[in-house]
């Protein structure tokens, strides 16, 4: 696990300490006569010694690779296609790197892990920039003007462009949106998310992206459920078991659900030896520490339970705006950051339950009420009204009931709203008069256009839920909760494995058909049957809560003081983009407002504090 940052064709200078929280254990910088240049920090999980740090040269000299992530198979891929070959490492990444030379892009499908790597071919004087199947690695890029520029994280890639480049307000509305920005859009212009499954090349200073897997929503009803819950605990038992491969210890992040609750049974079961337990649960209401103790204890582990309180949530607030590199609004990672800074006091590795909603169906969304199954025949075409709906009516109308009716109709045309849009963020209602007129114009189009487009290159047919999961894996999925734990955990250092997120069992629940999956209104119906062998029945059936604070309690005394303050300010350069006065409304309204507008708030705060700290003046 580690940071990694390049440049073709140019001279500005590299600044790998943006990328020390990656790699604090080492770091390297590699050049090409001044054509190529990479750089690498290192946190050593997998052969500790400095003979396996990087950037790496080939043993023909011909490729150099800088790579972040683990190839969990390692091993096998080792003995069956090098069986012969003289290493001089005992790591992933130089098998990576020969098996490269080997193959070519081609070697990318016997990868079982995550991972974001960059592989100078010095013979072709071409670059080759590659991000894993799930998108659980970031890599974004700048390409333009003779040269390209890639890193793991946005501040570092910024820190290697001639000049800052300008916020790009549509990225904004798309974050108001949704919580997080998509890609490929970054909240700079110019600058991209390379997408999950995807590699690029680039040669003569042309670009070329390819996608080289993609998952397939299609469900074997051939197969029995006794067949089913049997390969799906050997494939659980065996992502577990590799991605237990390290050479330094590896603890559990425990929330207390069902998900990261059987992770760290089966690890327990599959290391022979008590495991070290991470959970964080909060001061308001009924904690989850009550209900991690409970799993910790099942599984005989070392537990280290720790309490967020309202206070340290704001001490945290800024550290989370800046981790992220752009605006982020998921709540949850305020308890991420704090639970990952708590394990890595400890371990440098831990095993999470990430990736089982998706997996096997833990969503309300997935359900969708009987009315909505009625739409189900015409939903993409519905989607398309809806969008097109949405931004006539904001072209066309000022009324502020007029855009509300037109919001919730074009909501009500299709099923796959549900997995797209929230309508607790910025719906279509708000933004013409969140908005500054000039940016408005600007950003109007771009919801539609980028929900349409995602719509069209889904191959969405088969049973309703299984077309709700294939937009929530390119979408939510992907943009989300792929970010979210990779810079909470790289953020202090901590490599964080999800052994629900195994591609191969992904491609294995993406065949099982859906009452598996939910069943007679049981969410994850056959991973809970599953976890129920390993652990007490009162631990897997009891309500889902989540993993986020408490919004809109804490609305009003932490977040709602952070956009007042901004408001307070008329030089403060979100205005630039955003109506002052709409704002200031919104967070000085009643208590029953805010608490009603508690997440808006939040994403307003998030914003006023990136802003204040990245925006151009």
């Amino acid at each position: 696990m580690c940071g990694i940052l390049g440049a073709i064709n140019s001279s500005v200078k590299f600044d790998l300490s943006s990328l020390h929280h990656r790699g604090p254990d080492g770091q390297g910088v590699w050049e090409d006569d001044d054509r190529c240049r990479l750089g690498h920090t290192r946190l050593s999980i997998i052969d500790l010694d400095q003979r396996a740090s990087q950037p790496m040269v080939s043993r023909s000299s011909r490729f150099v690779i800088v790579f972040n992530g683990e190839i969990y198979n390692y091993k096998e891929i080792k003995k069956e296609f090098l069986p012969d070959f003289d290493f001089r490492t005992t790591s992933d990444t130089e098998v990576l790197l020969e098996l490269w030379e080997l193959m070519g892009p081609d070697c990318i499908k016997h990868f079982r892990g995550m991972f974001a790597f960059a592989i100078w071919d010095r013979r072709e004087k071409e670059l080759f920039l590659v991000r894993d199947r799930l998108g659980k690695k970031p890599l974004v890029f700048s390409c333009g003007n003779g040269s390209l520029s890639f890193a793991s994280e946005l501040d570092a890639l910024v820190g290697l462009l001639p000049q800052k480049p300008e916020i790009d307000p549509r990225a904004m509305d798309l974050f108001l949106a949704y919580q997080f920005i998509p890609h490929p859009f970054t909240i700079y212009k110019n600058c991209e998310k390379l997408p999950p499954a995807h590699f690029a090349k680039y040669k003569d200073g042309q670009l070329t992206i390819q996608r080289y897997w993609s998952i397939k929503f299609d469900p074997d009803y051939s197969i029995t459920e006794d067949e089913a819950f049997e390969s799906l605990e050997e494939q659980v038992r065996e992502s577990v078991k590799l991605r237990m491969r390290s050479d330094v210890e590896v603890g559990v992040l425990l929330s207390g659900g069902v998900d990261s609750s059987l992770v760290a049974a089966v690890a327990a079961k599959e290391s022979g030896k008590r495991l070290k337990t991470f959970s964080v649960g909060f001061d308001y209401g009924k904690s989850e520490l009550e209900h991690a103790a409970k799993a910790a204890q099942a599984c005989n582990s070392i537990h280290k339970p720790a309490s967020l309180d309202e206070k340290t949530a704001g001490s945290l607030f800024a550290d989370m705006v800046n981790a992220y590199g752009e605006p982020y609004g998921d709540n949850s990672a305020l308890p991420s950051l704090f639970v990952c800074a708590h394990a890595a006091s400890e371990v440098k590795v831990a095993l999470n339950g990430d990736g089982g909603d998706e997996l096997m169906g833990g969503y309300g969304k997935y359900s969708p009420k009987a009315m909505r199954r009625l739409m189900t025949p015409f939903a993409s075409f519905g989607y398309k009204v809806g969008c097109d709906l949405d931004t006539t009516a904001n072209r066309l109308f000022n009324s502020p009931g007029i855009l509300k009716f037109a919001d919730r109709l074009g909501s009500s045309l299709s099923p796959y709203i549900k997995v797209v849009r929230f309508n607790h963020f910025f719906s279509s209602q708000y933004r013409k008069a969140l908005y500054r007129p000039e940016v408005f114009k600007e950003v109007l189009d771009i919801r539609s256009e980028y929900e349409k487009k995602l719509i069209s290159e889904l191959p969405l047919t088969g049973p309703l839920m299984c077309r709700l999961q294939s937009i929530d894996y390119r979408h939510y999925f992907v943009g989300d909760l792929m970010a979210k734990m990779d810079i909470a955990g790289m953020r202090n250092s901590l490599e964080t494995r999800s052994p629900l997120m195994d591609h191969k069992l992904f491609e294995f629940a993406a065949t099982l058909p859906p009452e598996f999956k939910i069943k007679n209104g049981e969410t994850k119906y056959l991973l809970k049957k599953l976890a129920a062998k390993y652990l007490p029945r009162e631990i897997i059936y009891r309500p889902k809560t989540g993993f986020s604070v408490p919004v809109s309690n804490w609305a009003e005394t932490v977040f709602k003081q952070k956009v007042s303050a901004a408001t307070a300010n008329p030089n403060h350069p979100l205005w630039n983009y955003l109506n002052r006065d709409f704002v200031k409304k919104m967070a000085e309204g009643s208590p029953e407002q805010i608490r009603k507008n508690g997440h808006r708030i939040w994403l307003l705060s998030v914003l006023c504090a990136w802003t204040e700290t990245h925006a151009k003046r």
